[in-house]
């Protein structure tokens, strides 16, 4: 396979999850069409951040984020999401439940809904995040937190 085809066919896969190009669709692509060059560009990882996320485009069933992330993400599992990673930048440790993969530019990672995972960057990383169905915040569930009491 090209690699050098694969992130305008991730492109293309994301926007006929999202409906642009299902049989009889009339609409337009909720965001058009998204330049990560360029949202990286307008949205840099600040000085002091660890982490930054700027949603991309929302459909029906997914959103897309531009992930950045200069040193972890902390563990974590979405119970009612699951996600689809894609290294844009960088490098480092992807964990996903007890496993450890080495990730650099070009990586694909899936984590169903419900499974432990979380990032060590080697050095400033981007990522771009699809989730099933679209992100909510709240359904990101720290582990290493306490749980609230009633």
């Amino acid at each position: 396979m090209n690699t050098g085809r694969i992130g305008p066919m991730l492109a293309a896969g994301l926007l006929l999850m999202m409906g642009a190009g299902a049989p009889g669709a009339q609409q337009e692509p909720p965001s058009g069409v998204v330049r990560l060059d360029e949202i990286l560009k307008a949205h840099p990882l600040k000085e002091g951040d660890n982490q930054t996320s700027v949603e991309l485009m929302r459909g029906e069933g997914v959103s897309a984020h531009l992930v950045q992330v200069r040193s972890r993400v902390r563990p974590h599992y979405h119970k009612e999401h699951s996600e689809t990673v894609y290294l844009l930048e960088g490098s480092g440790i992807f964990i996903v439940g007890d496993r450890a993969y080495p990730v650099k530019v070009g990586s694909l990672m899936m984590i169903p809904r419900g499974v432990i995972h979380s990032f060590e960057a080697k050095q400033p990383t981007s990522v771009l995040s699809i989730f099933d169905p679209p992100f909510d915040g709240a359904d990101r569930i720290f582990v290493d937190e306490p749980a609230p009491t009633p």
